[in-house]
């Protein structure tokens, strides 16, 4: 008999360690805290033989937690009482678990065996009487409530408490490696906008200010030099201010905030019309085009607009002051899985070596923190081509 309850340890302990190292890979193969904490959810209910869960997160900063309200990160399996109006029973009011929360009386996993929310709920329950809750325990505090429940009376024996105790360590670490990462991502951005402010007061004077200077100095022919020499003097002048123009155009385009109000389609037409002059800019997109309910709906959708409306300004912005062409194009699409810009001119194309600089490292860094690949190359039919694609975020 001593062997045989050994055996059927052993058998436990391996099983929760299989169960463990499932929620881990779920957890690493996700960047997105909250998208991977409702799969492992998913993955846990599944691998435990559970019916339901829940996923409490506090809205305030680890440390802070006891202070804070919650928001319903995830769940699974809810029975028709808890699911009913978008989940009404857990999104409202409070209940022990987060009683026990906010006094700092849960630091493991410990058993509900009168769930104030199962008494209250409405209609089909699904014959569930009990829930474990267990935080999720991340430096320096915990940040959430893991609430997992099957059918009938049995409160959860304290091996598996201890075992979704450990769990909920491991959804903490988690959150805490998901939050070093926006951070790391913020950061990154505001050192990119640091710089793309540094690179644009240097293009003023690198080449606005210059022709400025030296339209300034062809007038002066023009007013005190020969006669013969006036008329040329104002055609350069004319000229030098007419680039001088086109410079600040673009520069002032790239300054310019992002107006996504009505959507990104729009918002690249104007851009087109915007900076059409000397250079003809075409905005094309597929007849069906992509709804402006889209990237309000998706994960990150309103970041993945603003990077490809900044990705096409800058494109625009280069084909304008280094390519000599004479028409530029900006496509976009929505294919079933990314989301694809590309902005092409006809102009000179890239040299076989060039050197990327603050504007294409930002792009390149934009592009990164969306999980979005670009690409800058020659055009086939002559000019340079920019590409960049993102992987739809969401289900539509």
């Amino acid at each position: 008999m001593v062997i045989q309850s050994n055996q059927n340890r052993l058998e436990r302990r391996l099983g929760e360690l299989s169960t463990l190292n499932r929620i881990l890979e779920v957890l690493n193969s996700e960047a997105d805290f909250e998208r991977a904490l409702e799969t492992a959810l998913h993955e846990l209910v599944e691998l435990l033989g559970l019916s339901t869960g829940w996923v409490f997160l506090t809205r305030m900063e680890p440390g802070d937690a006891h202070q804070g309200g919650f928001s319903l990160a995830g769940f699974a399996g809810l029975p028709p009482a808890l699911d009913r109006g978008e989940q009404a029973c857990l999104r409202e009011a409070g209940c022990d678990c987060q009683w026990l929360f906010k006094k700092g009386r849960l630091d493991k996993g410990v058993n509900i065996v009168e769930c104030s929310r199962l008494e209250s709920a409405e209609g089909d329950k699904g014959g569930l009487e009990v829930h474990a809750s267990v935080p999720i325990l991340a430096e320096p505090g915990p940040v959430g409530i893991l609430n997992l429940a099957s059918p009938g009376p049995d409160p959860f024996d304290p091996e598996t408490l201890e075992f979704l105790t450990a769990v909920g360590r491991a959804l903490g670490l988690a959150f805490k490696r998901a939050r070093l990462q926006e951070q790391r991502t913020r950061e990154r951005e505001a050192l990119a906008t640091l710089e793309e402010r540094a690179r644009l007061a240097r293009e003023m004077h690198d080449s606005v200010a210059q022709l400025l200077f030296a339209a300034d100095l062809s007038l002066r022919v023009a007013r005190e030099g020969p006669n013969e020499q006036r008329e040329t003097a104002l055609e350069r002048s004319a000229l030098l201010v007419g680039s001088a123009l086109d410079e600040l155009r673009g520069l002032v385009e790239l300054l310019r905030p992002a107006d996504l109000s009505q959507g990104l389609e729009a918002a690249l037409c104007r851009l087109a019309e915007r900076v059409s002059g000397s250079v003809r800019v075409h905005f094309e997109s597929p007849a069906y085009g992509i709804p402006v309910a889209w990237f309000r709906r998706a994960k990150r959708g309103e970041e993945l607009a603003e990077a490809l409306y900044r990705i096409a300004q800058e494109g625009v912005h280069n084909a304008l002051k280094h390519a000599k062409a004479k028409n530029i194009w900006i496509r976009i699409e929505k294919k079933p899985k990314l989301v694809r810009l590309r902005v092409e001119d006809d102009g000179k194309g890239l040299p076989p070596r060039f050197s990327r600089g603050l504007g294409l490292l930002s792009l390149e860094e934009r592009a990164k923190s969306l999980q979005g690949t670009l690409r800058l190359g020659n055009r086939p039919g002559g000019g340079a081509k920019l590409e960049v694609a993102f992987p739809i975020p969401d289900k539509d």
